[in-house]
């Protein structure tokens, strides 16, 4: 199997030398690492230098004039991986580190499957965990209502079709990717990897492979987030995103802008919940500005919700 390898990182060196090393010591090793440095201000690309890892004739290194955000990141990688001499290409984050049989795994399963054009393995986070909301189905084509797999179904199979998976660890191959386009950079980040399984399932199928596994070094895993809301600068994206998917990919136009003049109510009356005291002006003028920009189609960074800015006045209020 020849493929290429993307990561996008943003100053995180340490973690970013574990996962190109894990790729680098893959039993099924990748014919090139696209390396994607979103701005990095934290001496990544001194620390590359240093180790060595930037003479590496299979890294290819593109430091970017501004942080795009992940989705741009993943847009810049995949428009380089389209141009070399590979049939594959794997995409994530300078948190994944993948066990050192995880594509020998996924190639396994790509000769078993060759009408399939994408597939995944088995996220799992450090304590063992598997983080099942990083691969799921969609139960409701409409406003594309979503649901990751059950542990128990990474647990009891060999092999799961989804219809989406997070940009961690996940195979596309390229004459599809050329099909199919690139990623969207105006999400920024959140969702542009759920927008591209939408556009993958158009035309192939998507495997996960359970026995691949890679480790997913998150600072706070996202099956931990459930009874308090903290202040986070994303929440802006999160509901943005969300609208630019479902305009894109609702099953039905009618149905989508219902169900949209419906949704905002109900985010405004969740906000009125014990979880959010403390936040609630900050989520209302955030899922103001999302809705509106998301209506009219307005993607990109937004100077009002920038990486990091999510810094809670003392003073309380809300």
């Amino acid at each position: 199997m020849k493929y290429g390898s993307i990561i996008v990182t943003f100053n995180r060196k340490k973690l970013l030398l574990e996962a190109i090393n894990s790729l680098l010591n893959q039993t099924v090793a990748p014919d090139y690492i696209i390396l994607i440095d979103n701005h990095s201000t934290d001496g990544t690309k001194a620390m590359l230098d240093e180790s060595g890892i930037l003479k590496n004739s299979k890294l290819i290194y593109q430091f970017l004039p501004e942080n795009v955000g992940g989705a741009g990141g993943f847009h810049e990688g995949v428009k380089i991986a389209r141009n070399l001499n590979i049939d594959w290409v794997s995409l994530s984050d300078d948190d994944a580190i993948f066990n050192n049989n995880y594509f020998e795994n996924i190639d396994n399963s790509v000769i078993a499957h060759p009408d399939v054009k994408a597939f995944s393995g088995t996220v799992k986070l450090e304590d063992g965990r598997i983080q099942n909301d990083q691969r799921g189905n969609v139960y409701n084509p409409y406003w594309l209502r979503r649901r990751g797999r059950s542990v128990e179904d990474f647990q009891n199979q060999d092999e799961l079709n989804i219809d989406w998976f997070t940009f961690c660890g996940c195979l596309i191959n390229i004459d599809l990717i050329k099909k199919i386009g690139l990623p969207e950079s105006k999400f920024f980040i959140w969702w542009d990897d759920v927008e591209y399984s939408m556009r993958i399932r158009e035309y192939s199928k998507i495997i996960n492979v359970n026995k691949a596994v890679l480790i997913h070094k998150t600072a706070i895993p996202s099956i931990d987030i459930h009874t308090k809301y903290v202040r986070d600068w994303r929440s802006f994206y999160d509901v943005r995103n969300t609208i630019f998917l479902l305009k894109k990919h609702g099953k039905n136009r009618v149905i989508t802008t219902l169900y949209l003049i419906y949704w905002f109510p109900r985010l405004m009356i969740k906000i009125c919940g014990n979880a959010y005291s403390g936040n609630r002006w900050y989520l209302i003028k955030a899922y103001v500005r999302a809705y509106i920009a998301g209506l009219s189609g307005k993607g990109g960074l937004s100077r009002h919700y920038l990486p990091g800015s999510s810094k809670q006045k003392s003073n309380g209020g809300h």
